[in-house]
C-alpha cells in the first residue's frame, strides 16, 4: 500500500540485511532520478531511503531502481551506522550526552567559548578585519562571506568536540587566503589544523544531530 500526500508518497518498508527501512518517493520535475540515505527514523531504528524522481515513473520502476542498487544502499546505511543518534531528552555537548536541561543551560557560556577560540586562532592565521557572527544552520558548519568579509559559524557547533570545533574555525580562517577547496586550499589548512584529514572525517558522525 501507498500513502499519497503532497507528492510524497510512502513507499512500504523493504528489508536490507534484515533490517527494516521506510523509502520515501518524491515526485518532482526533474528528468533524472536520485537516490539517498534519509533521516534516522527512531520507531524503526534505521535510516530511510529516498528516491527523488520524474513524475513519470512508475511504482514498479521506482522498486527496481531500489533493488537494482541494494549493493550501494548497503554501502552508504554501513557509512551512516557510525553516526551519532540521540534519543528522547538527551542532547549532546563537545561528543557527550547529556539532558536537554543541562544543555540549555550550558549553551551560551559554550558559545562564548567558542567565540574565544576563533579570536586567538584568527591572530594565528594572522586574519584581520573578518566579523563573525553565530546563527542555526541545517547543513553546513559554518561559512565564509568573502565581500562581507564575515565568518557565520553554527550555533550546533556546540554538540562537536573541541579539536573538531577548532577544526570548522581553521577551515573558515583558510578561506580568508584561499576561496575554493583547491589543494592550496588544503596546504594552507595544513599549516593551522595539520590533523584536517582525520577531523573532516570524524566530523561526518555529527551530521545527523543538528
Amino acid at each position: 500500500g501507498y500513502m499519497k500526500k503532497n507528492n510524497i508518497d510512502h513507499l512500504v518498508k523493504i528489508k536490507i540485511e534484515n533490517r527494516c527501512h521506510v523509502v520515501i518517493v518524491k515526485k518532482n520535475n526533474s528528468r533524472y532520478w536520485r537516490l539517498r540515505i534519509g533521516d534516522y527514523n527512531k520507531e524503526l531504528g534505521t535510516y530511510d531511503i529516498v528516491l527523488s524522481s520524474p513524475r513519470r515513473l512508475s511504482d514498479d520502476d521506482a522498486l527496481k531502481i531500489i533493488n537494482d542498487h541494494i549493493e550501494w544502499l548497503k554501502k552508504q546505511l554501513e557509512k551512516k551506522q557510525t553516526a551519532i543518534v540521540l534519543n528522547d531528552g538527551e542532547a549532546m555537548l563537545h561528543g557527550e550526552k547529556i539532558s536537554i536541561e543541562e544543555f540549555n543551560q550550558r549553551f551560551f557560556e559554550e558559545i562564548g567559548y567558542i567565540t574565544r577560540r576563533y579570536n586567538y586562532l584568527s591572530k594565528l592565521a594572522k586574519v584581520d578585519g573578518v566579523s563573525l557572527k553565530f546563527r542555526k544552520m541545517k547543513s553546513r558548519w559554518g561559512s565564509y562571506n568573502k565581500n562581507k568579509k564575515l565568518i557565520t559559524l553554527n550555533k550546533w557547533l556546540v554538540v562537536l568536540p573541541y579539536d573538531l570545533i577548532d577544526y570548522v574555525i581553521c577551515h573558515e580562517l583558510t578561506h580568508h587566503y584561499v576561496f575554493n577547496h583547491s589543494k592550496d586550499f588544503y596546504n594552507q589548512l595544513a599549516k593551522l589544523y595539520p590533523d584536517y584529514l582525520v577531523a573532516r572525517k570524524a566530523i561526518k558522525n555529527y551530521s545527523g544531530i543538528v
